[in-house]
């Protein structure tokens, strides 16, 4: 029998030929080929000589094994892990946890430190025994307001339940190895510590230690998402223009945003447990394409908006948009083929039409149905769409689906001619803060 591809992307109806003047015509694309091929050849090389970080890190296995590891001891006898960073230090590992968290094993997994919202931190902490907790700070630096001023308070908070000396040992802190304040803590402290790879930015992590440790403590097999990236890269290293799934993803989102003015970028799984994946997907699409300078230096101001929805619920509040309203967006939807669990539907009113019809329907098949409808009803009202298709949830494919996407951004990145690495809009704003609060060397 032959193997299932982890994923593949059904572009179509994002074509002139299917959805009329507001798709891509397909000799465009072709005409984008060589710029496509350059973006491909630098990307491999890249990746033969390291200087991408993110695209070697499903080969770092001693990394893994030093995540197993200490996920194995760390977690021994606690019930919760209360991983406490913001942006690329916890959207991967909630994305992660969200998909694939086995219900019969590993830690409950909490995640904390994306907002000072101080309720939010009350609610965990009237929920959770820290006693029983084991503490993963994620900052690279550790000069992070949001999470670090979270883990300030719950580390005094376990330091009172457990006491000052036993504390250190119901606490990781995944941060720089040699630099940084957190890194100064974690050695004062004697923190068991993770790396945060120097050549790795925070979007681009999930597949490391920042993604894998949080993974590995919920019971998720963090080796099948490092060959399901393995898979997925290697397949867009070796496969030619044409029939490149991620190349035809980055193309046709450049050309309707260069050519058709389609600025909007939506991202629509049809699975519940894929939801978090948008949120993590709008980080790195918006960070990464959203510059006002390129390569160059030159002003360009370029950036599409990420939007995040959920198939089937938001055909019940955004779909009535895509459908009449600007043609600014271009719309992917997640279908997944096999559900880890489903439910045939009796027939218990069988004179009644209205739902006798389900009788026998599972909600997988009911959930394909609605993702069908819903891009045919876009597709005869000339909205570009596409589909990327996954066998299922499962290590594999999700290691696989997100490196797709952070291989789309980086050819896309490519294309616009900007740096998908750096967030100079996001550093102006932490250090607005710092003042704002009376950090020492800090002006407005």
């Amino acid at each position: 029998m032959p193997k299932e591809k982890p994923l593949f992307y059904d572009h179509r109806s994002m074509l002139k030929e299917r959805v009329g003047v507001a798709g891509v015509r397909s000799i465009d694309l072709v005409r984008l080929s060589k710029r496509l091929e350059k973006a491909q050849a630098k990307l491999k090389l890249a990746a033969a000589d390291g200087s991408v970080g993110w695209l070697t890190v499903p080969e770092r296995r001693a990394d893994c094994r030093e995540v197993k590891s200490l996920a194995r001891k760390m977690s021994a006898g606690l019930k919760t892990l209360v991983v406490i960073g913001i942006g690329g230090s916890d959207l991967g590992a909630k994305t992660l946890v969200r998909a694939l968290k086995p219900a019969s094993r590993g830690l409950d997994v909490r995640f904390v430190g994306s907002n000072t919202d101080p309720e939010e931190i009350a609610d965990l902490l009237r929920t959770v025994d820290l006693k029983t907790a084991l503490l993963n700070v994620v900052s690279k630096s550790g000069g992070t307001i949001e999470p670090m001023s979270t883990f300030l308070l719950l580390r005094d908070r376990l330091m009172r339940r457990v006491g000052r000396k036993s504390h250190a040992r119901q606490v990781v802190a995944t941060t720089d190895r040699t630099s940084g304040v957190l890194r100064t803590i974690a050695d004062r402290e004697g923190y068991a510590t993770l790396p945060v790879p120097d050549d790795v930015g925070g979007r681009f992590s999930v597949l490391t230690p920042v993604g894998l440790f949080p993974a590995a403590c919920a019971g998720i097999a963090v080796d099948g998402l490092l060959r399901g990236a393995v898979e997925v890269r290697d397949s867009f290293l070796s496969t030619s223009v044409g029939r490149n799934d991620a190349l035809n993803f980055a193309g046709l989102h450049y050309l309707g945003y260069a050519r058709r003015g389609q600025r909007i970028t939506v991202l629509m799984p049809y699975a519940a447990r894929l939801d978090l994946l948008s949120s993590w997907f709008r980080q790195l699409w918006g960070e990464s394409l959203g510059k006002e300078i390129n390569v160059d230096g030159r002003i360009v101001g370029h950036g599409l908006t990420p939007v995040a929805a959920l198939g089937a619920t938001d055909q019940h509040s955004q779909i009535q948009l895509y459908n009449e309203g600007p043609f600014d967006k271009m719309i992917t939807f997640i279908e997944v083929g096999r559900m880890r669990e489903d439910f045939s539907l009796p027939n218990p009113f069988p004179d009644l039409e209205g739902v006798s019809y389900l009788a026998g329907k599972s909600f997988g098949e009911i959930l394909r149905a609605e993702r069908r409808a819903t891009a045919m009803a876009l597709e005869d009202n000339g909205r570009p769409n596409g589909v990327l298709h996954i066998p299922e949830i499962s290590p594999e494919t999700v290691g696989g689906l997100m490196t797709f996407l952070m291989l789309s951004t980086a050819v896309m990145a490519e294309l616009l001619d900007v740096n998908a690495y750096n967030q100079p809009g996001v550093e102006k704003g932490k250090r607005i803060i710092s003042a704002l609060l009376g950090r020492k060397g800090f002006k407005l």
